[in-house]
């Protein structure tokens, strides 16, 4: 009975807003330093330890921050929280963070670095070769690329948060008995 007065009294929704909006400011910050130093992992060719370093510093600290949330508000709760309240909080970090990366990729590409969606729609367009067909579904598809981008990226992280949110849930949970 307890637990529950708890939980209906703190909500975990600001936390994870908070945690997803200083995720999605990383990522943006990751972004352009990888694409400073040239680490671009669209870019056939780039070497295997780039991709691991790229994955690792984007989805391992996705993973983290999930975490993080949802035993921040295990914590706030008095050390004790459900499995469903912990998936709650940390799908929430997730569906935020895709939110936020979305909207930041199309402010990246389209505003801050425009010259990183060129770099990507070169790669493209060399990976293309000579296939006519190709190369016409990628010019056309060009104006566009800063939307799939973002959509993709959003889609992407919240349906990974989702997976992650269910397994970290599980770790945290800790009931009353």
């Amino acid at each position: 009975m307890e637990q529950q007065i708890a939980q209906e009294e703190k909500k975990p929704n600001a936390l994870a807003f908070q945690v997803a909006i200083t995720f999605a400011l990383y990522t943006l910050a990751l972004i352009f330093v990888m694409n400073l130093l040239g680490m671009s992992t669209q870019i056939e060719g780039t070497p295997l330890w780039q991709k691991v370093i790229s994955v690792v510093l984007s989805y391992g600290t996705f993973i983290i921050a999930i975490y993080y949330a949802q035993n921040k508000h295990k914590q706030d709760l008095g050390g004790f929280i459900t499995y469903s309240r912990a998936f709650s909080t940390g799908f929430k970090v997730a569906a935020y963070s895709g939110l936020f990366i979305g909207l930041l990729m199309m402010l990246y590409y389209g505003v801050v670095d425009p010259g990183a969606m060129q770099d990507i729609l070169d790669a493209q367009i060399k990976a293309a070769g000579d296939n006519e067909q190709t190369l016409k579904g990628i010019e056309m598809m060009s104006k566009y690329m800063i939307y799939m981008i973002a959509f993709g990226s959003a889609i992407t992280y919240t349906l990974f948060g989702l997976v992650i949110s269910l397994i970290t849930a599980a770790v945290v949970k800790k009931e009353r008995i």
